[in-house]
């Protein structure tokens, strides 16, 4: 059992984020971060897209990360070794015994795009949490229960039994409530969130909420009519 979530941090705090700003057309991302005995870690990124002035200008203006060294080059895939800038976050010991694995993480000129790896929900609730008191913006797209005997990240789709990925027809404010209000646990049995604190939680009234959960709703029962060629009732 393990859950696997897809979401957005969004701060111009966040590492590399100034480099993706400096070449928007292109793709940005991390391949592994190696931990040093002292000091700042490694970050080996590759990017695509771009031309090599454009990359090494980008390094060159970023605040976010220092010591920018070519690795290798292919076609227009180049990859990149760099150093973090500033010391570590703040309340860093939140993550001591949290062992989730990022499997992508997309850097874009807003925030970083992350597909990670929890081994329950106390490991995704633990890295939230820590997200959220460094002032990253947590924005939840889509949080999947494995349930395959599985011990570790997958390599295959997504599409276990709690795939919440968002209907076409539904809007990004009504999939964000239904997203939290799962993750919070509203719908399960017996409750263990109210419709007030998921409201909190987004910061809009209950009577917003319960409309965009509403709306929600009747967009996933239209996707799976759809999907399942479902026949409407004739009496």
């Amino acid at each position: 059992m393990g859950l696997i979530a897809e979401f957005r941090l969004v701060s111009e705090g966040l590492a590399l984020v100034d480099v993706a700003a400096g070449i928007p057309d292109a793709t940005v991302e991390f391949e592994s971060v190696q931990a040093q005995p002292s000091g700042p870690p490694t970050f080996v990124v590759q990017t695509a897209g771009a031309d090599a002035d454009a990359i090494d200008a980008a390094f060159a203006d970023a605040d976010s990360v220092t010591d920018h060294s070519l690795l290798a080059a292919e076609g227009a895939t180049r990859r990149y070794r760099c150093r973090p800038t500033g010391g570590p976050p703040a309340d860093l010991e939140l993550l001591a015994d949290n062992g989730s694995i990022p499997e992508r993480v997309l850097v874009t000129p807003t925030g970083w795009e992350e597909r990670r790896w929890f081994a329950d929900r106390e490991e995704f609730d633990q890295f939230r949490s820590f997200c959220r008191a460094n002032d990253y913006r947590f924005h939840l797209d889509r949080l999947v229960e494995r349930d395959d005997g599985s011990d570790g990240p997958g390599t295959g789709p997504f599409g276990r039994d709690d795939d919440l990925s968002r209907p076409p027809e539904m809007t990004d404010a009504q999939h964000e409530a239904l997203v939290t209000a799962h993750e919070m646990g509203y719908f399960d049995t017996p409750r263990t969130a109210t419709m007030a604190d998921v409201a909190d939680e987004l910061g809009v009234a209950s009577a917003s909420l319960s409309e965009r959960l509403r709306r929600a709703q009747h967009h996933l029962v239209a996707e799976f009519r759809r999907t399942s060629n479902l026949k409407p009732r004739t009496n």
